[in-house]
């Protein structure tokens, strides 16, 4: 990666005239003139082109920048992707999120981009040792002495969005503490604010953007990030893992210290151990590498078939081994629920894979709501077959997960499906935890290890108590629904009868059209226009013996600017728009 030529404060100076005029007007002008700059540094102009945003100098739209990067670099994939991944650290906590939920994404993102997604970093410089012992003071309403025996100053790890020390409780017990940086919290409601905006703008201009429901997806990465900075609730997830493992002896989930937590400071069991990736403290275990890879599979299928609510981010990082053997998982700040129904269609596509059902699979897809009503069904059916043709009569331990999951998503990018967050966040995690595996075993197959998962979450489908579970309350569902049916009924004819019955139909694309045909008979207008007083011009001219010294040669010469002005504005507007 080559950076040459300006840099970010030399490309901050007049970026009012880079921003579109819609956000100029707008709130955090200062955010939007460093985000502006950032891109423009790693020549991202063009990259947003697709959305519908194209960042401006002096009303020409900016391509990616050839005085900011290397030539060579913005001409493929990769390139741009690289420094989509270092503006995105660049720009800071807010963004570095949107790209690992964007990395999650294997339905919408290439892979190229995913490729670069899973490498940023979230580690920056530790904040001054007094603001963080100022916030923790004034969350837990005291003086570090008088809640602590001891508080390291220097922290165990920094991240933009938090930092963690060591620590001791009055009565001994080794903690750690995660603090939230001060400003953090401001900075990222700024940055959501503008994201929400961004999105709303670009999806009232571009039907890809309506169809992917970009505010809806900016809209549930703003709950996932606030959820991130909620300690509280990463504390309650912690509580909720402790007792899905409580029985558990291989595996440890460190408890929380609710006196000593709030929404801003969290305070946990410290629990000793080496990275799961350390193969030196392994060995001093007495653990196998293919044994430990695949206890931290189990976890994560536990979570996934049995409980519907999983760790979504199992880098090596997240899970310590312990010199008692027991595998101790941290952080549960990012966790993905897969609820009943969601579940259940997951399985019911495992049966018809497994009998090779390419119209039962479509269907599941149509049942998911997944499926764009616009989708070409004979070519999806085509593709899946094709797909299913690859892994035919192949055990399911002899199946490369993270190659599937691969295939699957090439399909869906290419027929525009749209998977549920929670499926995209689930594929995204087994996909990191065979590669854990792999880096433990390179022969290892999560699939090998998720078989009697499966099987027994498809048991449940023929045990009675199952079925009870679920018709209990349907002989109570359709009496109700009977009991309406004839008031319902009743109003249906009698507004038929009144001729009061009414349709309401929906075109996406409405608005977008209504204004191309405005812009076309705008366009039309002024021709309309110049053309008469063109035509006037020439009878005017004839008008006169001598046109130049006569009032009519001043109303002419008028006339000529005015039609010479609206003819280069028709011009400009058409260029501009077969550029777009």
């Amino acid at each position: 990666m080559a950076i040459r030529g300006g840099r970010h404060a030399r490309l901050r100076r007049g970026t009012d005239e880079m921003l579109p005029g819609l956000i100029r007007q707008r709130a955090h002008a200062g955010r939007y003139r460093e985000i502006t700059a950032v891109l423009v540094e790693h020549g991202l102009g063009g990259l947003l082109a697709p959305l519908g945003l194209r960042l401006r100098r002096r009303g020409v739209a900016i391509e990616p920048d050839a005085d900011a990067i290397d030539p060579q670099e913005q001409t493929t994939a990769s390139g741009r992707a690289l420094h989509l991944r270092l503006a995105l650290e660049q720009l800071g906590p807010t963004f570095i999120k949107l790209g690992q939920i964007l990395s999650t994404r294997a339905d919408i993102v290439p892979p190229e981009y995913i490729a670069e997604l899973v490498k940023l970093q979230d580690r920056v410089p530790a904040a001054p040792f007094e603001e963080i012992r100022a916030l923790i003071e004034r969350e837990l309403d005291g003086p570090l002495a008088a809640r602590f025996e001891e508080f390291e100053p220097e922290p165990l790890a920094a991240a933009s969005i938090g930092q963690v020390h060591a620590a001791k409780l009055k009565d001994g017990r080794e903690v750690v503490v995660k603090a939230q940086r001060p400003e953090v919290q401001s900075l990222i409601e700024e940055d959501l604010a503008i994201l929400a905006d961004l999105a709303a703008t670009v999806s009232r201009q571009v039907a890809l953007a309506r169809r992917l429901d970009l505010e809806g997806l900016v809209a549930e990465f703003a709950w996932t990030l606030r959820g991130e900075l909620d300690f509280i609730r990463e504390g309650r997830n912690a509580e909720r893992f402790g007792r899905m493992f409580a029985g558990d002896a291989q595996v440890i989930i460190p408890s929380i210290h609710w006196s000593h937590t709030t929404d801003r400071v969290l305070t946990m069991e410290r629990l000793h151990g080496c990275r799961i990736n350390d193969f030196a403290g392994l060995a001093a275990t007495g653990l196998s590498r293919d044994e430990v890879a695949k206890r931290a599979a189990r976890i994560l299928l536990k979570e996934v078939f049995e409980e519907g609510f999983f760790h979504a981010d199992p880098h090596p990082g997240n899970f310590l081994m312990t010199g008692n053997g027991q595998i101790a998982v941290l952080d549960f700040g990012m966790v993905g629920a897969l609820n009943e129904r969601l579940r259940e269609q997951v399985l019911f596509m495992l049966f018809a894979v497994t009998e090779q059902d390419t119209r039962r699979i479509v269907d599941d897809l149509v049942l998911l709501g997944v499926v764009n009503v616009n989708v070409d069904r004979p070519a999806l059916e085509r593709d899946v077959d094709h797909l299913l043709a690859q892994y035919y009569g192949r055990t399911l331990e002899a199946v490369q997960i993270g190659r599937v999951i691969g295939d699957v998503m090439a399909l869906v990018r290419r027929h525009q499906i749209r998977l549920p967050s929670e499926l995209a966040l689930l594929c995204k995690t087994i996909v990191m935890s065979e590669a854990i595996g792999r880096q433990l075993d390179p022969s290892f197959q999560v699939t090998a290890v998720a078989e009697p998962f499966v099987r027994n979450a498809m048991r449940r489908f023929y045990r009675p108590d199952y079925w009870r579970s679920r018709l209990r309350l349907k002989p109570l569902e359709a009496m109700l629904f009977a009991s309406s049916l004839p008031g319902q009924t009743q109003r249906l004819l009698t507004r038929i009868e009144r001729n009061q019955l009414t349709f309401h139909m929906h075109y996406d694309e409405l608005e977008q059209t209504i204004r191309a045909l405005n812009g076309m008979v705008n366009r039309l207008a002024l021709s309309v226009l110049a053309a008469a007083m063109g035509i006037g011009l020439v009878v005017l001219y004839g008008a006169s013996d001598s046109p130049v010294r006569s009032w009519l040669g001043v109303l002419f010469a008028m006339g000529f600017v005015v039609t010479t002005l609206i003819s280069a504005a028709l011009l400009l507007a058409i260029w501009r728009s077969d550029r777009e």
